[in-house]
């Protein structure tokens, strides 16, 4: 018997073509959302470091000092200013809280399926 096409073995150039193009397409769709997950893991943490500076810090060991104590004016005046200032960005954190929970409640970005 003669040999035929049939019985060649190996890969064509255009096989081994279209197997490197599919494997650069898994990789590069691989790396973007890689990429994007670290992305939006930094801003989240960025977000969240500057939620949680937002409000007043307390130290574990902070002893009471004798100025505050006292009737003084300066003293009630600083120790108002540092309240003025909690109350300031307590009211910020609210208004970015209710913000943020209005834009998750926001029901134009559904879209409704007929029944």
């Amino acid at each position: 018997m003669a040999s035929s096409k049939h019985d060649q073995q190996g890969f064509s150039a255009i096989e081994t073509v279209l197997v490197i193009v599919i494997v650069a397409v898994i990789g590069f769709v691989g790396w973007y959302v890689y990429h994007t997950k670290q992305s939006s893991d930094k801003a989240l943490d960025a977000a969240t470091t500057t939620s949680n500076n937002s409000g007043p810090q307390f130290s574990k060991n902070a002893k009471p000092s004798t100025a505050t104590t006292t009737s003084s004016g300066t003293d009630n005046q600083s120790l108002q200013s540092d309240l003025n200032g909690i109350n300031s960005a307590n009211a910020q954190s609210s208004q970015d809280l209710n913000t943020s929970t209005s834009s998750l409640n926001d029901q134009s970005t559904f879209t409704s399926v007929p029944q």
